[in-house]
């Protein structure tokens, strides 16, 4: 597996948790904090962790 794959299978995966959260939130299986909380997580990771990353596997 090369770079540019790994680096869209992350992205796959932190969407997939992401949409998952969500549907748990409307199902009402998970409290509003717990929500917001993993909504805060991923916008971090997105916005600081994946600059960097795409940077450290030298992705243009």
């Amino acid at each position: 597996m090369n770079n540019p794959q790994k680096l869209k299978l992350t992205g796959y995966f932190i969407l997939a948790i992401l949409i998952a959260n969500l549907i748990l939130f409307a199902l009402r299986l998970i409290n509003w904090i717990t929500f917001w909380g993993v909504i805060l997580l991923g916008f971090l990771f997105v916005w600081k962790v994946l600059p960097k990353l795409k940077h450290k596997l030298s992705i243009k």
